[in-house]
C-alpha cells in the first residue's frame, strides 16, 4: 500500500498585519520528499506520526511536500496557488494512492478561501477520487468546520496544550486510514459546533476546566464502536465562521451514534462556558505577585513533573523544591505560537519602571541585534529595544547596556515541546544585559519560547532569575513548568490579547458565547 503525505499548516491571525506570502514559508519551513523525512522523522510532530504509522503498520510512506510558517496574517493569493498548485500536481503525477494522510493546521485563513483548509481538502479529494481514504490530523487550535470533516474519513485532533501528544494523533490517524484501506473499518464522522469560545487564557489542558473536558473526549472514545474522538478548542483571532470549539467522533459505521457522542461533549461543556471564559491577571498585578511570591533559585538539576508519554500536562507535582524557580510571567498579548509580533514591550516597561532584577524575556529586533553585531561583544551601548513591528506592542524601550554574546541562532531541543519540535533558529541573535539587572535576548526571526534549550544555547540559565517572560499562553509550559516556582498568565495588550472585545469581527457566528448569549442547545 502506498499512503502520500501533504499539507499546508498555518495558523492565520486575520488581525496581523504581516501577510503570509510565498516567502515566509520558504522562510519558514518549505519542505519536499527527502527535505520532510529529515526534519521531521526524529521528532514528534504529526509526520513522524505518520512515518511511524507506515514502519509499523507495514504501508508505504511518501512524502510529497509540507509547508509551513509561524502564526502570521493572511495567506496571500499568490502564496497558497502556488503551495497547493506544486502539492496536487504531486499528488496527481505520482498516483495511484491507497491513501492520503494531510498534516495542516486547521486554522488557515487565505485572501481567497476563508476556510482554507475546507478548500485543500476538497481539491485533494477531487484529485484521489471518492475511495481513496482521506486522514487529516490538526492543531487543538483548529478552527473546523463541517466542510473539511466531509471532504476527510477521518478527522483527528490533538487533545493536549500545550500540545504533547503530537506524534500519538498522527499516528492513530494512519492507523484509521490504514485499517479503513484494508477494508476492516467504515468511519463515519460527526461535528458538534457549539456558539462558543474558550479564552486563550483558558486553554491549557492540564488544569481545569479545560482538564475535566479532556477526560471526557478521552472517556467517550472508550464506548463500543467510536473509533476516535477529539475536541478542538478553536483559535479566536481569526475572524471567520467558524472559529470556536467543535467535537469530533469517529464511529465505525454508525452515523447516530456519532452525533450523539459529539452532542453530549459539547453539552457538557456548555456547562462551563463561564469558567472556559474567565479573566487573568495585570500586568502590574502579575509583577507584584512575582516579586512577592519569589522564593530563590531551583537546585540544579531538579525539575517538576512533566509527562513524556503524550498525556495532558498536569500542573507542577509538589516536591520539596516545588516552590523553588523563577515566576515564569506568559506575555498572553505577544503569543508568537497565536500570530503576535514577538517584540512586545509592555512588560518590559511595567518591570523597568518597577525596577525588577534579575528579569529575562526575549524580543524580535533585527535593528538591535545589527547594532550590537556592529559594536561588537563586550561593547557598552544604548538602545530603543523592541516595539517596531506595529502600534499594537508597546513603544522602543531605551535601555543602556553590555553586548555579552553574538551568536547565529540555530539549537536543538530534546525535551518535550509544544507541538513536538526539535530544531529552532532564532537568527542571528545578542544577549544583552542591562545597566539595571535585566537581561534581553535579541533575536534576528520572530521566536517563541517553546524550548528552553533557546536560552541554554546562549549561555542563559533561566532558573537563575527571579522573573522570566515567556512570549505565549500554553506553548512555553513544557520548556517552562518544569523549572517555575509559578506561571502567572498576564493579559498584555496585543494582537493576541484575551480581552477579545478589543477586536472587531466581522465575519464570525452570531450568536456567539462570550460576546452574546445564544440558547443551546437550539430549542
Amino acid at each position: 500500500m502506498k499512503f502520500a503525505i501533504l499539507g499546508i499548516s498555518h495558523e492565520t491571525n486575520t488581525f496581523s498585519v504581516v501577510p503570509a506570502t510565498y516567502e515566509e514559508f520558504e522562510k519558514s519551513k518549505l519542505l519536499r520528499r527527502q527535505e520532510i523525512l529529515d526534519h521531521y522523522a526524529t521528532s514528534d510532530h504529526t509526520i513522524a506520526g505518520y512515518l511511524q504509522g507506515g514502519e509499523e503498520l507495514g504501508f508505504d510512506a511518501v512524502p510529497l511536500m509540507h509547508a509551513r510558517t509561524g502564526p502570521i496574517g493572511t495567506i496571500t493569493k499568490d502564496a497558497y496557488d502556488r503551495l497547493s498548485s506544486e502539492m496536487l500536481g504531486m499528488l496527481a503525477d505520482e498516483g495511484p494512492w491507497d491513501g492520503v494522510l494531510i498534516a495542516n493546521h486547521g486554522a488557515a485563513v487565505s485572501e481567497e478561501f476563508p476556510d482554507m483548509d475546507a478548500e485543500f481538502t476538497r481539491q485533494v479529494r477531487e484529485v484521489v477520487g471518492p475511495d481513496v481514504p482521506v486522514g487529516i490530523t490538526l492543531d487543538m487550535h483548529a478552527n473546523i468546520s463541517k466542510d473539511t470533516v466531509a471532504n476527510t474519513d477521518v478527522c483527528i485532533v490533538w487533545r493536549t496544550c500545550p500540545h504533547l501528544d503530537t506524534k500519538l494523533r498522527g499516528r492513530k490517524t494512519a492507523e484509521l486510514i490504514y485499517r479503513t484501506a484494508l477494508g476492516e473499518i467504515k468511519p463515519v464522522q460527526f461535528i458538534e459546533m457549539p456558539p462558543m469560545l474558550v479564552n486563550i487564557v483558558k486553554q491549557f489542558t492540564g488544569q481545569e476546566p479545560m482538564l475535566g473536558l479532556v477526560d471526557e473526549c478521552v472517556a467517550a472514545n472508550e464506548i463500543e464502536n467510536v473509533l476516535d474522538t477529539s475536541i478542538a478548542e478553536g483559535y479566536p483571532y481569526a475572524d471567520v465562521e467558524e472559529m470556536g470549539m467543535s467535537w469530533i467522533t469517529i464511529t465505525d459505521g454508525d452515523a447516530e451514534l456519532a452525533e450523539k457522542t459529539s452532542k453530549d461533549m459539547a453539552a457538557s461543556a456548555w456547562t462551563k462556558r463561564i469558567d472556559l471564559n474567565e479573566p487573568v491577571s495585570s500586568i502590574s498585578d502579575a509583577l507584584k505577585q512575582a516579586e512577592e511570591r519569589y522564593v530563590g533559585p531551583k537546585p540544579e538539576g531538579v525539575e517538576n513533573f512533566m509527562p513524556t508519554d503524550g498525556s495532558a500536562l498536569a500542573a507542577p507535582e509538589k516536591s520539596d523544591h516545588s516552590h523553588l524557580g523563577p515566576i515564569v510571567l506568559m506575555d498572553v498579548g505577544d503569543n508568537i505560537g497565536g500570530g503576535s509580533s514577538a517584540d512586545s514591550t509592555h512588560i518590559l516597561k511595567v518591570a523597568q519602571e518597577m525596577g525588577i532584577e534579575r528579569y529575562l524575556q526575549s524580543l524580535y529586533d533585527p535593528e538591535s541585534v545589527e547594532a550590537c553585531v556592529d559594536a561588537g561583544v563586550g561593547a557598552e551601548l544604548a538602545l530603543d529595544v523592541g516595539g517596531k513591528t506595529d502600534d499594537m506592542h508597546g513603544e522602543p524601550i531605551h535601555v543602556v547596556g553590555t553586548v555579552a554574546v553574538i551568536d547565529d541562532g540555530p539549537y536543538e531541543e530534546t525535551r518535550p515541546t509544544h507541538g513536538g519540535g526539535r530544531f529552532y533558529d532564532d537568527g542571528q541573535r545578542v544577549i544583552f544585559n542591562t545597566v539595571d539587572g535585566m537581561t534581553i535576548l535579541l533575536t534576528s526571526k520572530r521566536s517563541g519560547n517553546t524550548a528552553r534549550a533557546q536560552m541554554y544555547s546562549a549561555g542563559i540559565n533561566p532558573e537563575d532569575y527571579r522573573v522570566v517572560v515567556a512570549k505565549g499562553v500554553s506553548s512555553p509550559r513544557p520548556a517552562y513548568q518544569p523549572i517555575a516556582a509559578e506561571i502567572i498568565l498576564v493579559n498584555s495588550p496585543g494582537v493576541t490579547s484575551a480581552d477579545l472585545d478589543t477586536f472587531e469581527f466581522k465575519s464570525r457566528r452570531i450568536p456567539l458565547y462570550p460576546f452574546e448569549e445564544p440558547v443551546y442547545p437550539a430549542e
